[in-house]
């Protein structure tokens, strides 16, 4: 049982960090550009730039997919 909740947690983890890495960049570059106190206007950009890009890398994931798997 231990054993998998460790490879739970070894899953988990890097997922998270990477969500927090989507998410924390952009919401800092708009504080950064726009100034004042970090507030939930910054952390809704972070969140809006991170699903653009998670969009973004399906539609090119998808795109190369069906090429490769239809031949071209």
């Amino acid at each position: 049982m231990k054993r998998r909740i460790w490879l739970v947690v070894r899953g988990i983890g890097p997922l998270l960090a990477v969500l927090a890495a989507l998410i924390g960049v952009p919401a800092l570059l708009a504080w950064l550009i726009t100034g004042g106190p970090l507030s939930w206007y910054h952390f809704l950009i972070g969140v809006g730039v991170a699903v653009l890009l998670i969009l973004g890398a399906g539609l090119i994931l998808g795109w190369a997919l069906g090429k490769r798997l239809k031949g071209d």
